[in-house]
């Protein structure tokens, strides 16, 4: 009997050392991505096979980083970082293929906004203004920094770099003109701006938007706001163009039947994700299958096809 015992305990610690422990590169605490991502490692940690997954806050072009080098087996960064680490662009030094994406969440939308009764009707209008553009090292300041070269307005713009909670501050009180972002559908910040007064988007140059999307396949076109009523004293809406936010893994560190079974649960649990940010309520558990411009994992595009949801 007791060989018996020792038997079953020896498998049963078998069975438990051989739980992969992952690592999944997040965002910053106090940003979207860090609670979604708590939100996913409680899921991931339940599924079988997967032991402990310990989360190491970075950035968006530092998560590419740490999955495509191996650090990392997950992360989650923007479509548009991801596709660049893969092809190796700037401002990463050397492709990284084995980069894959599990599956896509919520999108970010690049829009501009000023006050209502701006003189700024049109892009160019902002030459000569005081223009907020996220931190430095914040996609969109890469972004906006690309479309005033392609629009001539590069030397004319008086940048600005503040977080957004101090330059929305900044926008309510004069000193900024316009805010260059990339909110989520539904963005705390501009809500509460468009509580307190009237404001108004200010579209992309239609020649702007088609370049991007002939250069860049993880853009695509979306409206802003997605629905009425979210930004109350918000007076127009635009079509622009929208990068989501995306799990990625590393092809080598994750297998077929680990990423199946990741999304898998995720999909099952869509409900805990939704939770902690309001933006994914806008979408559908299907959206989940949203090609961005990065290799799809073949575990997470078998679960996809089983769906229905590619093909």
């Amino acid at each position: 009997m007791k060989a018996i015992l020792a038997g079953i305990a020896g498998a049963l610690f078998a069975v438990s050392a051989a739980a992969a422990d992952l690592n999944f590169a997040t965002g910053r605490q106090g940003g979207s991505q860090y609670p979604v991502s708590v939100a996913l490692v409680q899921i991931i940690e339940k599924v079988p096979g997967i032991g402990e997954v310990s989360l190491q806050p970075g950035g968006g072009t530092g998560n590419v980083i740490a999955v495509g080098t191996g650090k990392s087996q997950l992360g989650i960064t923007m479509s548009n970082d991801a596709r660049s680490g893969v092809n190796g662009e700037k401002p990463y030094s050397a492709k990284m293929p084995q980069l894959v994406q599990l599956f896509a969440l919520h999108p970010f939308k690049i829009v501009i906004i000023v006050p209502e009764d701006s003189p700024v009707k049109t892009f160019k209008d902002l030459a000569g203004k005081k223009v907020n553009s996220g931190p430095v090292g914040f996609t969109i300041t890469t972004l906006s920094r690309k479309i005033y070269s392609m629009t001539g307005i590069a030397k004319d713009v008086k940048e600005a770099h503040l977080q957004i909670g101090d330059a929305v501050e900044q926008f309510k009180d004069g000193h900024i003109d316009a805010l260059f972002y990339s909110p989520s559908d539904w963005f705390g910040a501009f809500i509460d701006l468009a509580q307190s007064r009237k404001i108004r988007l200010v579209p992309l140059p239609d020649d702007v938007t088609t370049t991007l999307l002939k250069e860049d396949p993880s853009f695509y076109k979306a409206k802003f706001p997605l629905q009425p009523g979210i930004y109350r004293n918000l007076t127009n809406s635009v079509e622009t163009l929208a990068y989501p936010n995306i799990i990625v893994a590393n092809r080598d560190k994750l297998n077929d039947q680990q990423a199946y079974d990741i999304v898998k649960a995720v999909a099952e649990n869509w409900e805990k994700v939704v939770a902690v940010e309001p933006s994914l309520k806008l979408l559908k558990v299907s959206d989940l299958a949203l090609e961005a411009g990065v290799p799809i994992h073949p575990g997470s595009l078998r679960y996809f096809r089983e769906r229905g949801w590619a093909k």
